[in-house]
């Protein structure tokens, strides 16, 4: 939880995957994350292996964007 967050994460999971998409906010809260808008979010990265394998699992992959912060972000 000490971790810089330099990761932004941004997502538009779609209606119709609604428990997905609940279920990947639950996810980035227990990463350490923070909401800055609804749909998007800043934390330490990088996001574990095997929660981004499941992501594609998901066929999330292609609703989530993540971008990595030259400054880690200050709340």
């Amino acid at each position: 939880k000490e971790a810089p967050k330099n990761l932004l994460v941004m997502f538009d999971i779609p209606e119709d995957k609604k428990i997905e998409r609940n279920w990947f906010r639950f996810q980035l809260r227990k990463f350490g994350y923070k909401m800055i808008q609804r749909s998007v979010w800043v934390g330490p990265s990088p996001l574990p292996k095997e929660f981004l394998d499941y992501i594609k699992t998901l066929k999330l992959k292609n609703c989530i964007k993540t971008f990595k912060l030259s400054n880690p972000y200050s709340f």
